[in-house]
C-alpha cells in the first residue's frame, strides 16, 4: 500500500505535484514538475503542514489550479452532478456576502 498523498497543479501545459511522503525519520515533501524534481525533509508533520498550506496559496495565486488529490477516499458513485429534485441545501450555511466593517477607534 502507498501512503503518499499527492496535490496536483496545472498552469497552461504544465503540471506539478505536491507529494507528502512518511520516511523514516520524518516527512518528506517532493516537489515534481517537467524541469525535475526536488525534496524538502521535516522532521515532524507540524512543521510540514505550514510550508506546504504557504506552497499551495502561493501557486493559487500565481495562477496554477488545483487538478487533483490522490488517493481518492471517497466510496461509493459521485452525486455532485445529479440533479436535485427539491431545494436541500441550507440557508444558514450560505455565506454573508457583507462587506466586513472595522472596529471603530477611539480618539483620545
Amino acid at each position: 500500500m502507498n501512503d503518499d498523498y499527492v496535490w496536483t497543479f496545472s498552469r497552461g501545459e504544465e503540471t506539478l505535484e505536491l507529494r507528502r511522503r512518511k520516511s523514516t525519520d520524518g516527512f518528506l515533501l517532493v516537489i515534481r514538475e517537467s524541469t525535475g524534481e526536488r525534496s524538502y525533509f521535516f522532521p515532524e508533520i507540524a512543521a510540514l503542514m505550514p510550508f506546504q498550506s504557504d506552497m499551495e496559496t502561493f501557486l493559487l495565486n500565481t495562477g496554477w489550479s488545483f487538478v487533483h488529490f490522490s488517493p481518492e477516499r471517497r466510496a461509493g458513485r459521485d452525486r455532485r452532478q445529479w440533479p436535485r429534485l427539491t431545494e436541500r441545501r441550507r440557508w444558514w450555511t450560505d455565506g454573508r456576502h457583507e462587506p466586513a466593517t472595522p472596529p471603530r477607534r477611539r480618539r483620545r
